[in-house]
């Protein structure tokens, strides 16, 4: 029995405090014992980081890119940046000329911008899905920073290349206080009532949450429709302007977050005929929204808000099918991994570029 406890004490010799008169034999019982202890994470080296390398850290290598990541998602990314240049470019552009006598390539073009706006949909969904488990402002501040950058820099170009262009300094406050980027202006409000919003949708089941969400879309999206159709009730009547405030975003992001939240509820079916079905309801809901949209069209009545709406139930539906499909996706590919990831944190910045005031302008207004 002595000798047991003596190995054991000698184990776990390193536990404590080693005396001074064995100085030589403990050095060497530490090491062995300090080769058996696993290393847990990296949090030595953080320690060990200085605050300006820290600070670089923030800025250019933000947190969310460390984070495991729904490669899915990241490809409803890169298909939502897609939808939004193809968008502006037959909105703001002259493909889509809309007259009495349409021919087959307008309506065709109708039908597929019916598709792409669902893009801002899209984007606002993701937020939600990924959004919702975490709040930082540090993330707020690094789009802040990223989204000044793009506009000073652009402003920048277009005044070397461009005759007559002048840079004035108080354009670095397009961002947020000025008409610049809807999209962040808007975004930049929501971001502070995220707290509150984050913690009912934690605070909901399944059930009672899709309830929600259920009267979110018939009321806010179907109900808001009436205006297209009524007389009396032409305007906009919860003052959404078709999807350009942050009220709209509020509840893209909550729909968002249900299907994140509830991601891990999957299907036994396969996956071919459920991919069939999503691009079956897709094409359906945009063929019915492109009918009634020619229809008005034929009889002379005016569909520029229909055409640019995000709150249509169609733009709605379309955006929920994508999200829904593609966070189910698996890749075991590195290849395509690698390439998913490596593409999918720059579609901000391909939206900041495109959709800068002064790209829209000189590349695709009129154009």
């Amino acid at each position: 029995m002595n000798i047991q406890k003596i190995k054991i004490n000698e184990s776990n010799s390193y536990k404590f405090p080693i005396s001074s008169n064995k100085g030589i034999e403990s050095k060497i019982l530490l090491e062995k014992n300090n080769e058996n202890i696993p290393e847990n994470n990296k949090s030595i080296k953080n320690i060990m980081k200085s605050k300006f390398q820290k600070l670089i850290e923030f800025l250019f290598f933000n947190e969310k890119r460390k984070q495991k990541r729904n490669l899915g998602i990241d490809i409803a990314r890169i298909i939502a940046i897609f939808f939004i240049i193809n968008h502006h470019i037959i909105y703001h552009g002259l493909p889509l000329k809309i007259t009495k006598d349409m021919l087959f390539a307008n309506k065709l073009l109708l039908f597929l911008n019916t598709i792409f706006s669902s893009g801002v949909n899209i984007f606002g969904m993701i937020s939600g899905f990924v959004g919702f488990r975490s709040y930082k402002y540090s993330n707020l501040i690094y789009l802040l920073f990223q989204t000044s950058s793009y506009n000073f820099f652009i402003r920048l170009y277009f005044q070397k290349t461009k005759a007559n262009m002048q840079l004035d300094y108080y354009h670095l406050l397009y961002p947020v206080f000025m008409s610049g980027y809807w999209y962040f202006q808007e975004y930049f409000s929501l971001y502070f009532f995220l707290p509150l919003i984050n913690a009912g949708i934690k605070s909901f089941d399944k059930r009672e949450m899709g309830s929600f969400n259920l009267s979110l879309f018939l009321l806010f999206s179907c109900f808001n429709q009436v205006k297209h159709y009524s007389i009396r009730l032409q305007n906009d009547i919860f003052h959404f302007i078709n999807g350009f405030t942050y009220m709209w975003l509020i509840i893209l992001y909550i729909f968002g977050s249900y299907f994140g939240r509830f991601n891990y509820i999957s299907h036994n079916f396969n996956k071919y005929i459920i991919f069939l079905i999503y691009m079956s309801i897709i094409g359906s809901i945009s063929f019915l929204r492109n009918q009634i949209i020619i229809y008005k069209v034929e009889h002379n009545i005016r569909v520029e808000r229909m055409i640019v709406e995000y709150t249509a139930p169609s733009s709605v539906i379309i955006a929920m099918c994508f999200i829904i499909l593609l966070s189910k996706i698996n890749i075991n590919s590195k290849y395509i991994k690698n390439l998913i990831s490596f593409f999918a944190p720059l579609t901000y910045g391909i939206y900041l570029t495109h959709s800068h005031c002064l790209y829209l302008n000189f590349f695709i207004k009129n154009k």
